[in-house]
This record gives C-alpha cells, sequence and structure tokens, in this order.
C-alpha cells in the first residue's frame, strides 16, 4: 500500500519511552519500549519493517504540548494502529544498539 499522509498512523515517540507511564502516553508494555526514543530510530523501525514514513519535526505530542518532539507518520498498511505499534516497539527493542 502506498504512502498517503491523509489515512497515515501516526507513531510518536512517547509511545516508545520506557521511562513514561501509561497516563504520561506510553502504548506498551516497558519490555517493548527503549529509554529516550527519538525519530530516528523509529523511522528506522520503520524502514526495517518495510513501511513508507514521513518524519515530522514541527509536531507536538498533544499530552506534551511544549516539548516538540516530533512525530512518525507511516502507512497504514493492512494492521490495525495497536498491532503495527507492537511491531515498532519489538524493532526498537531488538535493534536498541
Amino acid at each position: 500500500m502506498a504512502y498517503d499522509a491523509d489515512v497515515a498512523i501516526t507513531l510518536w515517540p512517547e509511545y516508545f519511552d520506557v521511562k513514561r507511564t501509561r497516563a504520561e502516553g506510553r502504548r506498551l508494555p516497558k519490555s517493548l519500549c527503549v529509554e529516550d526514543p527519538n525519530l530516528d530510530i523509529i523511522a528506522k523501525a520503520a524502514m526495517i519493517l518495510d513501511l513508507e514514513y514521513e518524519v515530522l519535526d514541527a509536531k507536538c505530542y498533544p499530552k506534551a504540548p511544549r516539548a516538540g518532539h516530533g512525530c512518525v507518520k507511516v502507512e497504514k498498511g493492512k494492521v490495525c494502529k495497536t498491532v503495527l505499534i507492537r511491531k515498532v516497539g519489538e524493532t526498537l527493542v531488538k535493534n536498541k544498539k
């Protein structure tokens, strides 16, 4: 499936940060999270998973509007957002070094 920005899934670094609580935006168990995730490693995980993506530096996570970490938008594909986030988390943990 080709990348379409209108239906792309947004991946925020906060989803994968082991230091955050669920209330602060972490979406996965700590075993699938890494310390200080950034846009580069999330984009690399999307590339490893063979997904088309776009890095947006100017975006802010809604729960932390002043942080300004940016986000990565990836193609929707045939899986739901929850499954995609889990796959990206597994890839991040596997390739964290």
